[in-house]
């Protein structure tokens, strides 16, 4: 109803601007009023075209209520009803019809001849980008005084990953994402501008949806394999990822955000009609790649030389009919993953939910490794009444991960490919598995090890908020992220480990609930050019972790896996807890919409710190000053130029244990006389490890925001490190936990996003990030080495993950022994002292780009990922590039050996005598630089016209084809440059250590929308 006139005095006009404009009159106002009224019909009288109509959304085809259909020109207004249908009378086919609709573009069109007209409104991607979610609400990104990167579901779609953690590698400048392992739902490394904690780790806070959730690596693990705590969130249900970099925006988060912050947003309703969506794919994986070994000929070849250089018997009289087994091709495999997403959304004026289901099923690249996730979401908004709404963000997971062994462990499936020889058969003359002495036979390890993971999950969280005045809400919110995790594992007889004690089971479960209540009150107000946003809060969070272990030994017979069949039972049971109790605010201030403030104070009392040190506070400021809004700014190109700067403190509790400043007892016995034992020393004066960082930045807008540029410069100084240091032996202990020690790092980041060509039917955009940062160890009570035979080197001056080997320089040309440097210059080579850092496992620069591409209804998207300047180690060819020394394989880099004099080569002589020894020959820290093909996409979406024509009900359908870990480029000898074994400790990293690649996929999929 367009317009209309009721009984009396009173004249109602509905336009796409207002819901009724009422204009009462009495006496001579009245005959104003009659004249008016009298104007308007006898024009609407000439109205001789009636139009119809739906408009629904270019994205998925849904029905839009509410948008606002408006003559160009007059008054002459209307809107679409809940299913998007309108009419309107209009002057004639010269008309010209307005379509209006909040976060899309308007679009505009001629009447002509056509009675009916149905448009497709294309989100405002723009407007959509304009708001970012931040600690505790959201901001408009031009008035943005901090470092945040985002990450959209857009740019992540169709992406075949366990983890919503892996989105973020390579799209986030300064955010450096690499796997653990290829395992299917296994750890993911993150670290967001440098490692800023020599024992607590890198990982960054992730709160989903409010929700701050428990990091680090679930499960016992085996080997070093580890799990991600960040796989049960389907990516499929994913808004957007905000990546929170500086002390600015991460201060709201105090004592846990010296690593960072990561918000993750899912998807919520919208109040319109029910809209389903159905996404699928499926396909299948194979690895990145496999192990390059010599085959059986060439072994028995090789040691014959081996043999022969020290003077020895040759061992094998016809390499030439060895037996040629290749161990990799037993258990690498071609493996399939397939998901499967349906999600249900929409609202009235009350109410906004969003329902989904999802199954994820991935086959690991190696025997038999699986990974199995099904879960659940509901989002709720309710609007109980124009002051006060409620709702829920709730998702549900249950997953099942059959694991296999491998990652720092030689005697699990990979480390019996690499270890045993190709001339060994994979079965005995008898039909069963060839058992070897140390190492296990890898098909045996594949096939015969029963070792599974399920994990219940909840992350949720209910809230209300109540708006007392305007702009003044209150907000309440009770959340809990609760893990069940149960470990199964069995080592059948078979097995070195199980034949060992008759069959070997363990089983553990685990309980990990993290509660956390929060409060805030907001105050949004503006006095005349002065704009401030105030925020007041306080929040409590208590964890909890309870685990039983039951394992048992000497089971009758493998047909018995229950620990309750074995011989020899025994079990233990642990727990411990900690909380925090925090309170925090914010002030932003803007004038003139040029000149903006924000300061953040939160101060947070952890229960894990000493009674002298349990309260630290971690203030910031930021400024910023819009240019680009100044009168005097005039330059055409230049839509928005913006400077910033910000400086602030943070804090950090992790990697150590929550009793960590107690004195601690402990059961003891004496002359068989039980008794107490003081295990731990007191530290009552433990507290926070701060980082303290300064940033400066610039945003730069060019070409009405066609080109959006990103720099910022960053100085991090982490001080009071938590290590143990060493105390005198008079106190009955070597080391204390204490706060000793200074970390930086510092760096660029570079990211630019462009819309290169903006047509109709044609559209290209750029996404492009670079950073470099540089570690560096300012301070520490003294140099010290870690990790099997003390690879890695910490010390002052040098940067974390450095690598301490002998630097081997060449190969002797006369007699093919390796050639060291004399480190300490006294004449003489000494394996004991003469050892130097000769490489670290930080890159000078790594990020991303970004290609995507439309043609009317087809697109393509290209994104590779690059790192360049880090050292790997290949620490695989360390044991298998042992020149003879073992009787076990040979990686096929042994083939490039010198063999004679004048060989020019970095591969010592085949000998029997091991000059491995205690050496450490440098040739094993590689170049670990690349550049990946991380994920290629090629779709089409279905016309509408089609679509109307099989009148089933679909708005939108899409297919297309998905290629993840394409091609890789690299000089890296290994089996993969990007994944980093050792994932139990923090201080190591770029190492393979007989390490499951990641997979290269292929996939096909399906979007439907009804």
């Amino acid at each position: 109803m367009m317009y209309k006139y009721q009984s009396g005095t009173a004249l109602t006009v509905s336009t796409f601007k207002d819901n009724f404009i009422s204009i009462l009159g009495r006496g001579w106002r009245l005959t104003c009023l009659f004249l008016f009224a009298l104007t308007l019909t006898t024009s609407i009288s000439y109205a001789q075209v009636v139009i119809s109509g739906t408009v629904t959304s270019a994205a998925d085809g849904s029905p839009l209520p509410g948008v606002n259909v408006l003559e160009k020109g007059t008054m002459n207004g209307t809107s679409t009803d809940v299913e998007g249908n309108y009419e309107i009378e209009v002057s004639g086919p010269d008309a010209v019809l307005t379509f209006t609709y909040i976060s899309f573009i308007t679009q505009e069109t001629v009447v002509g001849d056509r009675e009916t007209i149905n448009i497709q409104l294309e989100e405002d991607v723009q407007l959509l980008e304009d708001v970012v979610v931040v600690g505790y609400g959201e901001q408009d990104r031009k008035t943005l005084t901090s470092a945040v990167s985002s990450i959209s579901a857009e740019d992540v779609a169709n992406t075949p990953v366990a983890g919503s953690d892996q989105l973020m590698q390579g799209r986030a400048a300064g955010v450096q994402v690499s796997a653990n392992s290829g395992t299917p739902g296994g750890g993911i490394f993150v670290k967001i501008r440098g490692t800023s904690s020599i024992s607590g780790g890198s990982d960054p806070l992730y709160v989903v949806d409010g929700v701050p959730i428990q990091t680090g690596d679930f499960g016992l693990g085996l080997g070093g394999e580890t799990t991600s705590a960040l796989a049960d969130v389907d990516p499929s249900d994913i808004e957007s990822i905000e990546i929170l970099k500086d002390a600015s925006a991460t201060a709201i988060y105090g004592a846990r955000a010296a690593n960072g912050v990561v918000l993750i947003t899912t998807k919520r309703g919208s109040f319109s009609e029910p809209r389903v969506s159905f996404t699928a794919y499926t396909g299948f994986e194979e690895p990145v790649n496999t192990p390059d070994l010599v085959s059986g000929p060439e072994f028995e070849m090789l040691m014959n030389e081996a043999a022969r250089n020290n003077g020895q018997p040759e061992p094998y009289a016809n390499p030439q009919s060895a037996i040629d087994t290749d161990w990799g091709d037993q258990v690498f495999r071609t493996g399939r993953v397939s998901s499967y997403d349906l999600t249900v959304s929409g609202g009235n004026e009350n109410i906004k939910y969003s329902v989904s289901g999802s199954n994820f099923d991935q086959d690991g690249v190696v025997k038999p490794a699986t990974y199995t996730r099904s879960s659940a979401r509901l989002n709720l908004d309710i609007l109980a009444s124009e002051k006060l709404t409620f709702g829920t963000s709730t998702t549900y997971s249950f997953s099942n991960r059959n694991r296999a062994r491998n990652n720092d462990n030689i005697t699990g499936v990979l480390g019996g490919v690499y270890f045993l020889p190709s001339n060994l058969p994979v079965y005995n003359s008898e039909g069963g598995y060839t058992k070897f002495s140390i190492f296990e036979n890898p098909v045996a390890a594949a096939n015969e090890v029963d070792f599974n993971m399920d994990v219940n999950r909840l992350i949720g969280n209910v809230f209300a908020d109540y708006e007392f005045i305007p702009g003044l809400t209150f907000r309440t919110s009770w959340s809990l992220d609760y893990n069940q995790i149960k470990e199964d594992r069995y080592d059948n007889t078979f097995l070195n480990n199980g034949s060992a004690v008759n069959g070997s089971a363990l089983s553990t479960v685990a309980l990990i609930r993290n509660w956390t209540a929060e409060n805030t009150l907001s105050y949004l107000f503006d006095v005349g050019k002065n704009d401030f946003s105030v925020l007041l809060g306080t929040s409590v969070q208590e964890s909890k972790f309870e685990r039983t272990t039951a394992e048992g030994e000497q089971f009758p017979s493998n047909d018995f896996r229950r620990i309750e069949d074995a011989a020899v039972q025994t079990a233990l049971s642990t727990g411990t807890s900690w909380g925090i109790a925090s309170f925090f605010g914010r002030v932003k201030y803007e004038y003139d919409s040029k000149y903006l403030a924000t300061l953040t104070v939160r101060r947070d009392g952890s229960s894990r710190f000493g009674e002298n040190n349990r309260w630290g506070t971690f203030p910031s400021v930021a400024l910023g000053w819009l240019v680009s809004e100044e009168s005097f700014f005039e330059v055409g190109a230049i839509s928005e130029l913006k400077f910033r700067a910000s400086y602030g403190i943070t804090g950090n509790q992790s990697g150590i244990d929550n009793f960590q400043s107690r004195g601690l007892w402990g059961g003891e016995s004496y002359t068989d006389s039980p008794g107490t034992s003081p295990i731990q020393l007191a530290n009552p004066d433990l507290k926070w490890e701060t980082t303290k960082q300064l940033d400066i930045g610039v945003d730069l807008g060019l070409f009405e925001d066609r080109v959006n540029l990103v720099f910022d410069y960053y100085n991090k100084k982490t001080e009071d490190l938590l290590l143990a240091v060493p105390v005198p032996l008079s106190t009955g202990f070597a080391e204390l936990v204490q706060n000793f020690g200074e970390l930086e790092n510092k760096g660029i980041e570079f990211s630019v996003a462009a819309d290169i060509i903006q047509t109709t039917d044609a559209n290209w955009n750029v996404l492009f990030n670079i950073a470099g940062n540089r570690n560096k160890i300012l301070k520490l009570a003294a140099p010290f080495n870690v990790y099997n035979r003390d690879i890695y080197r910490y010390e002052e001056g040098k940067p974390m993950y450095s690598f301490y080997f002998h630097e081997q320089t060449g190969v002797d040309p006369q007699t093919g022994a390796p050639i060291f440097t004399d480190v300490d210059g006294d004449g003489t080579f000494n394996p004991n002292v003469d050892r130097k850092i000769v490489g670290d496992a930080n890159p000078d620069f790594f990020g991303g780009i970004t290609n995507r591409f439309n043609y009317k209804n087809f697109d393509l998207s290209v994104f590779f990922q690059y790192s360049y300047g880090n050292e790997q180690l290949h620490w695989n060819r360390f044991f298998q590039e042992h020149g003879g020394a073992r009787n076990t394989g040979y990686i096929s880099t042994q083939l490039d050996r010198w063999q004679e004099p004048g060989d020019k080569t970095m591969v010592p002589r085949m000998t029997s005598a091991n000059y491995a020894g205690n050496l450490r020959p440098s040739r094993f820290v590689e170049d670990g630089s690349y550049m990946r093909l991380k994920n290629a996409t090629i779709g089409y979406t279905l016309p509408v016209e089609l679509l109307s024509k099989l009148g089933v009900g679909i708005s939108r359908a899409r297919i297309y084809l998905t290629g993840q870990n394409l091609l890789t480029f690299t000089n890296y000898t290994g089996l993969d440059p990007e994944v980093t074994a050792t994932a139990s400790t923090a201080l190591t990293r770029g190492i393979e250590f007989y390490t499951m690649p990641q997979a290269r996929s292929i996939i096909g999929g399906i979007d439907l929308s009804f």
